[in-house]
């Protein structure tokens, strides 16, 4: 069955699908651990293929997407926030809400057609998408320190950097990037909305993780805790996924 996973962003969600990504590639064939450019760029037949993993397929401000007999992938670099608004916030904060984008609507369709077809894990940002209804398997990613998830949103929008590959120091120099204490409070009142709209959104048949639930795990010890516990047939106990903790290391 499809798994969905559903967040509310800087929760650690992108390791969470890299994880899941790594097992269900596996079961089709593919125990390769994967370049960090596939993080985001990818190209699937959809002929032959039964697998489909999509990482921000509905966030088109991050990935572009060409849907013909081939699926492609296309990474884009990372959304900046633009100048501050009176309030001290990114103006961005504003747009990344809604929900009626004629794009991220076709994506939800395609999404509906392939599903009968493949096995398909997908993330979800919720809070900027409708409430989804597939017959699938739901998992929230979710984070429970507040002002740990308003610092990354805030760095990540200021940079435009969202994951980093391992081995990649230059998270140490964007640091300088940390804002003051006045900033991160109002801008954690403004994620605290988010998160309590979030939590409103949230199928009842849904599966909820927590970042600091799987942050210091094994990726065969996250599986496990997601419920995966056939890993083994797949998949060496030591396998990796190819990024490192960014904000919170």
């Amino acid at each position: 069955m499809s798994k969905i996973i559903l967040h509310n962003g800087r929760c650690g969600s992108t390791y969470l699908y890299l994880v899941m990504d790594r097992y269900y590639r596996a079961v089709h064939g593919d125990t390769s651990e994967g370049a960090f450019e596939q993080v985001f760029n990818r190209t699937y037949d959809l002929d032959n293929c039964k697998y489909l993993g999509l990482n921000e397929f509905l966030v088109p401000e991050l990935v572009d997407a060409s849907i013909a007999d081939k699926l492609i992938l296309t990474g884009k670099p990372g959304i900046k926030g633009g100048k501050y608004n009176y309030k001290g916030t990114f103006d961005l904060l504003d747009s990344i809400e809604k929900t009626k984008d004629h794009i991220k609507t076709a994506r939800r369709d395609f999404i509906t057609k392939y599903m009968k077809t493949h096995t398909i894990l997908l993330k979800y940002p919720l809070l900027s998408n409708p409430a989804p209804a597939w017959q699938a398997e739901y998992i929230s990613c979710e984070r429970k320190d507040l002002k740990k998830q308003t610092i990354s949103l805030y760095l990540s929008m200021a940079t435009g950097h969202y994951v980093f590959k391992k081995g990649d120091r230059k998270v140490e120099k964007l640091k300088r990037f940390t804002p003051d204490e006045d900033t991160v409070n109002r801008w954690m009142v403004y994620v605290e909305k988010n998160n309590e709209k979030y939590r409103k959104l949230l199928p009842t048949n849904c599966k909820r993780v927590f970042m600091e639930d799987i942050e210091h795990k094994e990726p065969f010890e996250v599986l496990e805790w997601v419920g995966i516990k056939d890993w083994s047939d797949y998949l060496n106990k030591d396998f990796c996924v190819p990024i490192q903790k960014g904000w919170s290391s």
